[in-house]
């Protein structure tokens, strides 16, 4: 692997790192950091994406991932009564589509789904209360899906670039 995808990856870590730590902190996904990932994510397009992709599926990415997590938002929230999920969780997946694409979204959302019910299961059985009253952040859970299908794209595993 040359020093270019090494180079991206490491700094598409570090930024959802930042994310998810804040996230489990706060239950917040601050909007310069989620800026830094969609800058990060155009300059890494514009010198050239190390997993190919285009413009148009980076855009695409950006737009469907946001669009569909958006209408998930409003789905739950009006099915609950409450808010289901909080725009920085939305504004997360359509920052990444910029990274990996439309493509990834059925793993991110396997993944971020799987690893918060595992983080509030550890949790209550840490604590031994019953986090599922409360609120689970789905930010680091969704950040460790961005990064992974950006690295198995990386290692051009099929289905994730086209």
């Amino acid at each position: 692997m040359d020093s270019w995808s090494v180079g991206c990856a490491i700094v598409l870590g570090l930024i959802l790192l930042a994310l998810a730590a804040i996230d489990l902190r706060t239950g917040y996904l601050p909007d310069p950091l989620q800026m830094a990932l969609a800058g990060a994510g155009l300059i890494v397009l514009a010198v050239g994406s190390p997993i190919g992709l285009s413009w148009q599926m980076a855009l695409a990415g950006a737009a469907l991932n946001g669009g569909i997590f958006w209408g998930l938002r409003w789905l739950v929230t009006r099915l609950k009564g409450r808010e289901a999920m909080g725009l920085g969780d939305v504004k997360l997946v359509a920052a990444g589509g910029l990274w990996v694409g439309p493509l990834a979204l059925p793993y991110i959302m396997a993944a971020g789904g799987i690893l918060t019910l595992v983080g509030a299961l550890v949790t209550g059985l840490i604590t031994r209360k019953p986090v599922w009253q409360g609120e689970m952040p789905l930010g680091p859970g969704l950040a460790a899906g961005l990064l992974a299908s950006f690295i198995a794209a990386l290692l051009k595993v099929p289905g994730l670039t086209p």
